[in-house]
């Protein structure tokens, strides 16, 4: 090769559209230059995160249908953020149907998966509402499920990401089932069903049969635990998360979830999320279906676990609630 130099910045170029960095323009030719074939060296870019992210990034939801997505800032006018508008609930259907066609919940870094100490405080609080036998809702690599287990409770979860129950250790996998609640078999004699940061996930035209499917697999008189970024004061948590889009006052005024969802750049709801709602909301929804809001056992766990809370200020927004009326039919 007559110029591996000039070689190299073209490939750069071509596949990640810039200029090569003296680092990698060092090390691409003194490859070429030490044998390594011209097809190599493309390969090796083109396998490269970089690369892989820049593709990503060109098929991104935002990219295909600029016309679903617009400029907006938040109520101080100083924070641009791209904004997804909800006219119609087949809008929230087409969030959700990229999300999964795209393998969103798949991707590294969505998760974390790894034990952490969060997680290990959020099993030991879970498990201090002595269940006996626990349902967790998105239980990732059930790194919960196993803290669960150390405490002596019973517990099986529900994924929907294969990559997440691929990386969970073999014991636990063996309690974690793969689908989505509402179309998975499962045992109706659970004393408590729990999600950490899962239900914000679930899409809202759907939401209503999600908390049906939770109310059956409980046992009257169980728990429901649910780790939520509800939006706006509680009088029990206080303001977790602002109010910061001029609309959503509007949506709360009408008991609804809010329809301007803050999107990241790719277009994908922050996180995930397909339901932005105010704390209201989120306790009429489980209310409607037999589950009543447990004030004095959230304020007991709350004194309890405030240190953490203090580290983990999301954590703070949390309901627990009992199940009282008859299951739904």
């Amino acid at each position: 090769m007559s110029d591996p130099e000039a070689f190299v910045d073209d490939l750069y170029r071509r596949l990640l559209g810039r200029a090569a960095d003296p680092g990698g323009l060092r090390h691409f030719v003194a490859e070429l230059t030490a044998g390594v074939s011209p097809a190599e060296v493309v390969m090796s870019l083109a396998t490269s995160q970089e690369y892989v992210e820049r593709v990503r990034a060109a098929a991104s939801p935002r990219r295909r249908s600029p016309d679903r997505y617009r400029h907006a800032v938040d109520t101080s006018g100083t924070s641009p953020f791209w904004a997804f508008d909800v006219h119609d609930p087949s809008d929230f259907d087409w969030l959700e149907s990229v999300i999964i066609d795209d393998g969103y919940y798949e991707r590294a870094g969505v998760w974390t998966l790894e034990p952490d100490e969060d997680k290990r405080i959020m099993g030991e609080l879970v498990a201090s509402l002595q269940p006996r036998r626990a349902l967790e809702i998105g239980c990732s690599s059930g790194t919960v499920l196993s803290v669960l287990a150390r405490h002596g409770v019973d517990a099986e979860g529900v994924e929907i990401s294969r990559m997440a129950y691929d990386r969970a250790d073999p014991e636990v996998r063996a309690r974690i089932h793969v689908g989505d609640l509402l179309d998975l078999e499962l045992p109706s004699d659970y004393d408590l069903v729990y999600g950490l940061d899962v239900f914000e996930h679930l899409n809202p035209n759907r939401f209503a049969k999600y908390c049906h499917a939770l109310r059956a697999r409980v046992q009257t008189g169980g728990l429901l635990f649910a780790n939520i970024p509800a939006i706006g004061h509680d009088d029990v948590f206080g303001e977790v998360f602002p109010i910061y889009v001029d609309q959503w006052p509007d949506d709360i005024a009408a008991s609804r979830p809010f329809r301007v969802l803050h999107c990241d750049d790719d277009g994908y709801p922050m996180h995930g999320h397909l339901i932005w709602a105010h704390t209201n909301w989120w306790v009429e929804q489980f209310e409607a279906v037999g589950f009543a809001r447990q004030p004095s056992v959230e304020r007991e766990l709350h004194e309890r676990y405030a240190e953490h809370f203090r580290v983990a200020p999301a954590r703070r927004s949390f309901y627990v609630f009992r199940a009282i009326a008859a299951r739904p039919a």
